[in-house]
């Protein structure tokens, strides 16, 4: 059986390399697929990472290619300078590790958050290309969705929390809440620019199979972080009464989905006080924690380490502080939150001063919804830390597609003037 495994293994790496180098924006897909098996898949006490295994091969293609044919993926480097300083601030409190592999898990995290970016950018280069990366993106989605709905249909228990419910591949209602509502705007957005009718069914059913998976996960940030988004991309477009009737759609599904399933028993236990309140808790534990390294904080990684000296409360010890922005201040203290704030400043800006040169272009309500996937993963991550699941790579691709669609604008604005 071992053999069996390691020779279907290498079998799918070596199609994996072979198509990515044959077409190397495929290796973005790759990488979308790969994302909800982020956990690892453990064969004989043998954990695989395939979403770290698909990027290091696209890496190494993309470099092969650099040397070989001399063809650069990384030279439009839109917005990545703004994220420099934040880099710099996780390497200098890098120097206060504890635990090398802790520290290392965390820069590669950020580092492959830029890098997947970078070549989002430079490797879609056209709508062809732009489509294969969203079909691959709402497809993945939808496999997700509909595992997540089958598995709080037959009642399975998640292995974190111990509790039926909705969990898919993640394990965790948060993280797949996370997941699907970074997508649902971006659904939107294609239902606004897709003008085929069969494709405007397709697109509506697989909404539906994400918004029901969505409202089961019974998320509390995940649900406001959406509204929120969808209503400040209400208030920002032209599009309002196509918004309008989203809104309507996602309220509609929101109600029957609640009146026809038995949920009540869930919807009150899951919105019970209690985890709200060990979560609150971190914040001073944090403070306390920070409070003599506020400039280059604890180190990157070390919380998991430190926590336990801080609390004696199995409830509030995790590997995480439930919140990003939170995470950062104390591993990378203020310097560090205030270059990572100082970059998201930038995307926000550049975004939105974006969409009003797109306002007459066909791709206008897809910028949109991209818009808003950008945005609500940035409100989920108030109170989550969506980069541990590597929700964070779907994030930094959908940014990457929306500075693609400005540069197509670009491109049609230089050719009308010419």
């Amino acid at each position: 059986m071992g053999i069996v495994f390691w020779l279907c293994t290498i079998s799918v790496v070596c199609l994996i390399t072979g198509v990515t180098f044959c077409k190397p924006y495929l290796g973005i897909a790759f990488v979308i697929v790969s994302i909800p098996f982020e956990g690892s898949i453990i064969f004989d006490g043998i954990s695989i990472y395939p979403l770290e295994a698909v990027l290091t091969i696209l890496i190494f293609i993309c470099v092969v290619k650099l040397v070989i044919s001399r063809e650069n993926y990384l030279k439009n480097t839109k917005l990545t300078l703004c994220y420099i300083p934040f880099m710099l601030c996780i390497l200098l409190s890098a120097l206060k590790s504890m635990e090398f592999s802790l520290t290392a898990k965390e820069i590669v995290r950020w580092v492959e958050l830029i890098v997947v970016y970078l070549l989002t950018m430079n490797l879609i280069t056209d709508n062809k290309k732009v489509r294969v990366i969203l079909y691959s993106m709402v497809l993945s989605t939808v496999i997700v969705s509909i595992c997540g709905i089958v598995s709080y249909l037959a009642g399975v228990e998640s292995v974190y929390t111990g509790r039926p419910g909705a969990y898919s591949f993640f394990g965790h209602p948060n993280a797949l809440a996370g997941y699907v509502s970074l997508i649902i705007p971006v659904l939107f957005g294609m239902l606004m620019t897709s003008v085929s009718l069969w494709e405007r069914i397709t697109l509506g059913v697989f909404t539906v199979l994400s918004i029901m998976t969505w409202f089961l996960t019974f998320s509390r940030t995940a649900w406001i972080s959406l509204v929120l988004t969808i209503f400040l991309i209400f208030i920002l477009t032209k599009v309002k009464k196509r918004v309008a009737i989203l809104l309507a759609m996602l309220f509609v599904i929101f109600v029957i989905t609640f009146l026809s399933s038995n949920i009540k028993d869930d919807f009150k236990y899951r919105f019970a006080l209690k985890e709200a309140k060990a979560r609150v808790m971190l914040y001073p534990i944090g403070f306390n924690m920070v409070k003599d390294d506020l400039v280059f904080g604890i180190g990157v990684g070390n919380y998991p380490l430190l926590i336990k000296n801080f609390t004696k409360s199995p409830s509030v010890i995790e590997n995480d502080l439930h919140g990003l922005y939170l995470q950062i201040f104390v591993e990378a203290g203020i310097i560090g939150l205030c270059a990572f704030i100082f970059w998201l400043t930038c995307i926000i800006k550049y975004l939105v001063r974006a969409m009003k040169s797109l306002e007459r272009s066909r791709n206008y309500g897809l910028f949109v919804g991209l818009l808003g996937g950008v945005i609500v993963y940035l409100f989920n991550n108030l109170a989550n830390v969506l980069t541990v699941h590597g929700i964070h790579l779907q994030w930094g691709i959908i940014l990457g597609i929306a500075v693609v669609l400005t540069q197509f604008r670009e491109s049609e604005t230089c050719s009308e003037t010419v």
